[in-house]
């Protein structure tokens, strides 16, 4: 059965944020327009918009310059038995530089080692805006969708991105044991000192020693409150 608009944009999201890389897709400038793919870093802003950081020396970047449009492939099939039985999603929209501060503190929080360069001069910070997506959520399980309900709630999103910094902030200075109990007995991974590196509507990131893992809300937060009260239920069930 297919997914109603609000589920299929929920599905989208929690994949490509679940991603930390996808496949850029966009029209080669000095080939008379053959598509050219490249494996590139992603992070998800606050209203899912994919993030990026480029070099001008790249050959997508140069693409993008003379044509902005693009598409990004997140996906979670590649690893299974049969890969058409994964979820991907297809997204399309238009790829510009950005300066917006908060783009580059969330990237680099997903990819922190590209504080090594990213502030070299050939390097810059992009922002994807959605047009639409297509979504397999397995075979023959197909959807498109307006870029609308990618972006889901986004006066949620912006709220929760505005506050965002105060909540890892004092999750990691007050409630360090619940965020290890998060990736040990909910997600089920190993070590202690995992700290919260990302919010967002959907949950949140964790990390540790180069390792992230993705703590999923049961369902969408739509505001601050919200968030809270999902991370005080799911230390409750780590608990549990």
């Amino acid at each position: 059965m297919a997914l109603s608009r609000s589920e299929l944009g929920l599905a989208v999201r929690q994949l490509m944020r679940s991603c930390r890389s996808a496949t850029l897709s966009t029209a080669l400038a000095s080939g008379e327009g053959w598509p050219y793919g490249s494996l590139v870093t992603v992070a998800a802003d606050a209203d899912a918009s994919p993030l990026m950081l480029f070099s001008t020396l790249s050959d997508h970047t140069r693409n993008l310059k003379a044509d902005g449009r693009a598409s990004l492939l997140f996906e979670q099939a590649s690893r299974r038995a049969n890969p058409q039985r994964g979820p991907r999603v297809t997204i399309l929209g238009r790829i510009r530089p950005t300066k917006t501060p908060e783009h580059a503190r969330r990237f680099l929080a997903m990819h922190p080692d590209a504080e090594m360069y990213a502030g070299f001069g050939d390097f810059a910070f992009y922002r994807m805006t959605i047009d639409r997506a297509h979504w397999v959520g397995g075979f023959a399980k197909a959807q498109w969708l307006s870029g609308r309900y990618v972006a889901g709630d986004k006066d949620a999103a912006k709220e929760i991105a505005d506050a965002a910094a105060g909540i890892i902030e004092h999750m990691n200075g007050d409630h360090a044991e619940a965020i290890d109990l998060y990736a040990q007995n909910l997600l089920g991974r190993q070590g202690a000192g995992w700290r919260m590196v990302g919010v967002d509507p959907e949950g949140a990131d964790l990390f540790l020693d180069g390792r992230f893992a993705r703590l999923a809300f049961s369902e969408p937060a739509a505001g601050v409150g919200d968030v809270r009260a999902r991370l005080v239920e799911l230390a409750a069930r780590a608990r549990g």
